[in-house]
């Protein structure tokens, strides 16, 4: 019975392995002005790497205190790296000492704002699986792998702000499963757990990539759309409609039929105050969506299917 026999690896041959992968280079960010995005991984795998707060830069980080292009790490011939400051107003700190041009090692701390520090670290395969596994532990959903609630109100929270400073409209369309409970009652709990995954599937191939796609919490979930207009908003909330109204969903053989009901709600100027309210007038037309006969959309504008 060879097949039942364990094959015995020794830490030392795991570490080889590790050895003899190709190391890379990494900005991993360990203090941000939103916890969400602590954690967080840039590799550097390009000549040069622009940090800013323009959308333009190749790792963009969003904070008053940082430039819109505020620094780059370039990479030398010989694989070392080093780090430039472009003229920033507050500057950029290699471990708490201000520098213009500066050679990077392995464990350097960057800071470039008055919240933002970077780490410059270099890492094999094992190391970055191991990073990359804790951020995800902490910025997605156990169940769905969408983003979970806590990233959803950090990210929503800095997005709001933004709004609301440079007058671009943000929209958001929250949204749950109709009936629900009666899918858990009849199916069992392992059924709604495939329903919600398959949902949040055919959701996150809807969107567009530069929107934020959260599971909010049970079977509700949320959609947050960067300089979108309502009726823009709207377009793509009956979009996500219309994709899970379409789908099969079949558990074990049994097919169950899925809804969803949305409702959609839009910052222009200073609508809202805060976020909370933004949150609490997509979710009224939400209910709204549902005591019109679910499997529908609506919002102060526009109202469907």
């Amino acid at each position: 019975m060879d097949e039942e026999k364990t094959t015995v690896h020794s830490i030392a041959d795991l570490l080889k392995k590790a050895q003899l992968q190709q190391q890379a280079a990494y900005l991993i960010v360990i203090s941000a002005k939103s916890p969400a995005g602590i954690g967080r991984m840039f590799k550097l795998d390009k000549p040069e790497i622009v940090l800013g707060r323009s959308a333009d830069a190749h790792f963009q980080i969003e904070d008053d205190g940082i430039s819109r292009k505020h620094a780059k790490i370039s990479m030398g011939q010989n694989g070392s790296f080093q780090v430039m400051d472009l003229g920033s107003t507050n500057g950029t700190y290699l471990n708490g000492v201000r520098v213009d041009l500066a050679q990077l090692y392995d464990g350097d701390k960057i800071q470039i704002g008055s919240n933002t520090v970077l780490k410059f670290s270099i890492q094999d395969q094992l190391e970055e699986q191991y990073q990359r596994s804790i951020y995800e532990s902490a910025t997605r959903d156990g169940l769905t792998r969408i983003f979970n609630k806590k990233y959803f109100l950090d990210t929503l929270r800095k997005e709001f702000a933004y709004c609301l400073r440079h007058r671009v409209p943000l929209s958001l369309v929250m949204f749950d499963v109709d009936h629900f409970k009666k899918v858990n009652d009849t199916y069992g709990h392992q059924a709604g757990d495939y329903v919600l995954t398959r949902i949040a599937q055919r959701v996150n191939e809807t969107v567009r990539t530069e929107d934020l796609f959260a599971r909010y919490g049970g079977e509700e979930f949320a959609i947050m759309l960067r300089e979108t207009v309502e009726d823009q908003a709207f377009i793509c909330a009956e979009r996500c409609r219309r994709a899970v109204d379409m789908t099969e969903f079949n558990f074990n053989g049994m097919p169950i039929k899925v809804t969803i009901s949305l409702g959609v709600a839009t910052v222009l100027d200073s609508d809202f105050v805060q976020p909370d309210d933004l949150i609490a007038c997509a979710d009224k037309y939400l209910y709204r969506a549902k005591q019109s006969g679910r499997n529908r959309v609506e919002g102060k504008m526009v109202s469907g299917p």
